[in-house]
């Protein structure tokens, strides 16, 4: 059975795939729609950031730089993620999400979350 892990961070949003391989179709609507959906304006001049498959450890990732997302645009990007997945036939399985505090933990993940999403395919 294929499995696959969402990792979303916030602010900035950071966005990986690992695991099985994904359609090319799914990483081009994924591409569209991400970047649209982050709480901060976007500038027409500014080239929208794109997936980008790097092969060690073999994931997709992007990295939406300049950009905010306060918690209704975290939700409308979870909503695209598991749209077009669920889209490839991928069926969520169970997730996980953490909130970095920043009066605990003195680091540069202060003030961020991560959310992860398990997906299988039967």
């Amino acid at each position: 059975m294929p499995n696959l892990i969402v990792v979303l961070r916030c602010n900035p949003p950071s966005v990986r795939l690992m695991g099985t391989t994904l359609r090319e179709e799914t990483i081009k609507k994924l591409d569209d729609k991400i970047f649209t959906v982050t709480t901060t304006s976007h500038s027409p001049k500014q080239e929208p950031p794109k997936f980008q498959y790097q092969a060690t450890p073999p994931h997709w990732c992007m990295d939406v730089q300049k950009q905010y997302c306060d918690h209704l645009g975290r939700s409308m990007i979870l909503l695209c993620l598991i749209e077009a997945l669920e889209a490839e036939d991928w069926k969520l399985k169970g997730s996980h999400s953490v909130t970095h505090n920043s009066f605990i933990w003195k680091s540069a993940d202060a003030g961020m979350d991560t959310t992860r999403l398990f997906f299988y395919r039967a």
